[in-house]
């Protein structure tokens, strides 16, 4: 054992020293990324992001073979928020995380916005009972059921597109407490009489709730100024995800 030890520890001393592991060293902390808490407010939560730092010994035998220091060739191991939205699934997220740069529309089931969003490749998320839900939807779809909730998550798995949210509405906050969703809520609402008032306060971790029979019109006119800010729109799992970003 000692003399195991003692090799390792000679190892280590040379792989130290050299020059390449030596650069990864001076240069990890230019690339590495701080976590971030989530926030509560009662009973509300702002998802925290994780971070990442550099693995330096990893870093340098991927460098190894080109014997420079190449930023492409670094390793990283994730790190995670002391205060996180996965030790607080109780709490609802009425917000994202401003960090990540983007918004999500959450929609009330209608065919002709659900067309809209799917033909102009617009990301968002639908509310859907189990007449509702498509294997072909092309949009992340959400259980909007409370009867047969059971029965259109099974659904939701087999086809790959349970997210695990539940948009908190129609007395359903029990049972998606229950079955441990993520709990989603939003008061910015969107129907043909608040398009002004929306367009006009534009956020990054925005979470819009777009009402059925909502012109389309005026809906592009609120993507329109989200695009004109530089936000990304995405499903809300995405928005609601502590990935780190770049």
């Amino acid at each position: 054992m000692f003399s195991f030890f003692y090799t390792e520890k000679i190892a280590n001393y040379v792989l130290e020293n050299n020059e390449l592991y030596q650069e990864i060293e001076k240069e990890k902390d230019n690339y590495e990324i701080a976590s971030v808490n989530a926030e509560i407010d009662g009973k509300n939560i702002i998802p925290g992001l994780n971070g990442r730092v550099v693995d330096v010994k990893d870093s340098y035998y991927n460098m190894k073979d080109i014997e420079i220091f190449n930023s492409y060739y670094l390793m990283y191991d994730t790190t995670y928020p002391k205060v996180s939205l996965n030790s607080n699934v109780d709490k609802i997220i009425k917000q994202g995380n401003s960090l990540k740069r983007s918004v999500s529309f959450i929609l009330e089931y209608d065919p002709d916005i659900v067309s809209f969003f799917t033909s102009n490749n617009y990301p968002a998320s639908v509310v859907v009972d189990i007449d509702d839900f498509s294997q072909d939807c092309q949009l992340e779809q959400l259980n909007g059921e409370t009867a047969k909730f059971d029965d259109l998550d099974a659904l939701l798995s087999k086809y790959g597109t349970n997210s695990n949210v539940c948009y908190v509405s129609n007395g359903n906050l029990d049972i998606c407490k229950k079955n441990s969703k993520y709990l989603v809520e939003t008061d910015k609402i969107i129907n043909n009489s608040t398009i002004i008032d929306i367009k006009n306060n534009i956020e990054s971790g925005d979470i819009y709730y777009v009402n059925k029979n909502t012109d389309t019109k005026s809906i592009q006119l609120i993507i329109n100024s989200i695009i004109y800010k530089d936000l990304e729109i995405v499903e809300i799992s995405d928005l609601i995800s502590e990935d780190y970003v770049d």
